[in-house]
């Protein structure tokens, strides 16, 4: 049979392809590849091992003063720690000096002072906490203030402050009730003083709840304040006028 073409080209192209067969890659040169694709990764994982860095709390000799963690630049804050507010922070007086910093946590120091005692009038115990909130108080603060007492502080202070909380009725110590009129009469920054750092059986609740959330507490305890009548301990007493002598008495 005669074939045509088109199968006489595609014959001569496979004859041409069996004549020349493709060349294969030489094992040394892939033995080589490979031996230099392992020198690398083992190059790289020596370096992210032995990288010249410094371990915390560990000696140096680098430094004059041997220490591996260099101490801050004088004057230099950390990023959100300025305080510049001091009444925001401390919920003390401008003018007021408080010794430690506050919002760490710092001890209580005035809980031990004789103006600090029961019975002192609330402005004389506290000169120097501020009786006004540093902010606005609105209902989202309440709302905050609500939620974060429930689960800091309704443990102890019981749900309405009354110092009926769940441990207490278990054996812990009772805390004073909100509304007993020396601590309604306290002013507000002696509440934050006493979240902030402390209080008798109370430790410092700095660690755990920010600032705001500090005040937003402080604004509903006096809302659970406001729901008891204070009673009238500041009025004045009664006085009677002497009996008359009767006639024939004693003179």
């Amino acid at each position: 049979m005669w074939k045509s073409k088109k199968q006489k080209a595609v014959g001569s192209g496979q004859k041409a392809a069996n004549a020349f067969p493709r060349a294969q890659p030489a094992p040394f040169f892939c033995l080589l590849l490979f031996a230099f694709c392992l020198l690398f990764t083992a190059g790289c994982r020596v370096d992210m091992q032995d990288q010249p860095k410094m371990k915390p709390y560990r000696s140096s000799p680098f430094f004059k003063d041997g220490l591996s963690s260099r101490q801050l630049v004088p004057g230099t804050v950390p990023r959100g720690w300025l305080r510049e507010n001091k009444e925001l922070f401390t919920g003390k007086k401008s003018g007021a000096s408080t010794g430690q910093a506050q919002g760490a946590g710092a001890p209580n120091q005035s809980a031990t002072t004789p103006s600090a005692k029961a019975g002192t009038a609330p402005a004389t115990a506290y000169p120097d906490d501020v009786d006004k909130f540093p902010f606005p108080i609105t209902k989202e603060v309440l709302d905050r203030g609500e939620q974060r007492y429930q689960i800091f502080c309704a443990v102890c202070h019981g749900p309405t402050g009354a110092g009926d909380g769940m441990i207490v009725r278990r054996g812990f110590r009772t805390p004073p009730s909100f509304h007993d009129p020396r601590l309604t009469a306290a002013p507000v920054g002696h509440y934050f003083d006493v979240v902030t750092s402390g209080w008798g059986a109370m430790p410092s609740y700095a660690a755990q709840i920010p600032v705001q959330d500090r005040w937003a507490i402080i604004a509903y305890v006096n809302a659970l304040q406001l729901t008891r009548p204070v009673p009238a301990t500041s009025a004045a007493p009664t006085t009677t006028a002497p009996a008359k002598p009767t006639p024939g008495g004693p003179k």
